[in-house]
């Protein structure tokens, strides 16, 4: 996670707070590769509206709390960046 860092960072620390050591949960990067995998093999336009459309159904399927937390993370990850 965030340990082999050199350097800390606000975002490292909010990680290691909210998820703490958790095994099963993959990182921001898988979660986004899989659903852009999902998307290319559906035949799907990669864009940032199709990206967060597959991550609101999965958000929505989610069960767990834990990853109910993690995919909201990776939407604001990218709604975060839209602005940039």
């Amino acid at each position: 996670m965030c340990d082999n860092d050199v350097k800390h960072t606000p975002d490292c620390n909010l990680k290691k707070s909210v998820y703490g050591v958790i095994q099963g949960v993959p990182s921001r990067e898988e979660t986004l590769g899989d659903i852009v995998m999902a998307l290319l093999r559906s035949g799907q336009i990669i864009s940032r509206r199709t990206i967060c459309l597959k991550l609101i159904g999965r958000i929505e399927a989610a069960t767990d709390q834990t990853m109910h937390a993690h995919l909201s993370d990776v939407m604001r990850l990218i709604l975060r960046n839209h602005s940039l």
